[in-house]
């Protein structure tokens, strides 16, 4: 074996992954469609093979190598010199409510990608948006105009009651007793909690989530039976 064997081939196999998932984008890393994890399973199996293909002890020592050179590349990413040309810098996607197209085309997303993760943000408008940057891991932030963000307890120079996270008593129809047993709690409690919604034992199959709240009672939701009609009932997509 050769020194190109050992030493220059698996750092030649990993700058050469690592280029081409920059030139892919951003998007492609973590922000995947089907289109972006097939590109990149594609991608991984073809630079791969040359090692692969070999002998298991070579093969292993491939991947040790490789475990290595990520190791001093994310070592080297630290230092503020090299950073920049390591790491892909942040891409303003929305500025002032505007909808900035070169920024997408370069990023290579569509204005209905925008959308959608406006809307998992909880926007609906894109004139809401102050600032929308894809990152470069490839996750979306957004940064709300003041006018359009949540309002604070500052706002309000309130003090809030500490967060409380509600504890699921059941799940589709299905009673959680480990929760239960953890409150103290038993099924009579419950059946008198469920009774203010006109629930009881034979109704259970119906409870899609019931929970028990910060006030000690419980709150329910009920398998829903009817669809949504007219505008209100709008859902994304062709169907």
């Amino acid at each position: 074996m050769s020194l190109y064997d050992y030493i220059l081939s698996p750092i030649i196999v990993f700058i050469v992954g690592y280029t081409l998932l920059r030139l892919m984008g951003k998007k492609a890393v973590t922000e995947m469609t089907m289109f972006d994890l097939l590109a990149v399973l594609v991608v991984g199996n073809i630079i791969t093979t040359p090692i692969t293909s070999n002998q298991l002890g070579l093969a292993t020592y491939y991947s040790l190598a490789i475990a290595i050179i990520y190791i001093v590349f994310a070592r080297l990413k630290l230092i503020n010199k090299i950073r920049p040309i390591m790491t892909p810098s942040s891409t303003v996607l929305i500025r002032s409510g505007e909808i900035i197209e070169h920024a997408l085309k370069k990023e290579r997303m569509t204005v209905s990608e925008i959308i959608s993760s406006l809307r998992v943000k909880g926007y609906t408008n894109v004139e809401d948006i102050e600032m929308m940057t894809i990152e470069s891991t490839g996750k979306i932030s957004i940064i709300p105009k003041s006018d359009k963000r949540p309002l604070q307890a500052n706002d309000l120079q309130v003090t809030p009651s500490p967060t409380f996270v509600e504890i699921p008593l059941v799940i589709d129809g299905e009673i959680i007793d480990h929760n239960l047993n953890f409150l103290h709690l038993d099924y009579r409690w419950l059946w008198n909690q469920l009774m203010a919604y006109n629930l009881n034992e034979g109704n259970l199959s119906e409870i899609t989530l019931a929970t028990y709240n910060q006030q000690g009672f419980v709150d329910v939701d009920i398998t829903s039976k009817k669809q949504n009609e007219g505008p209100n009932g709008y859902k994304p997509g062709r169907n």
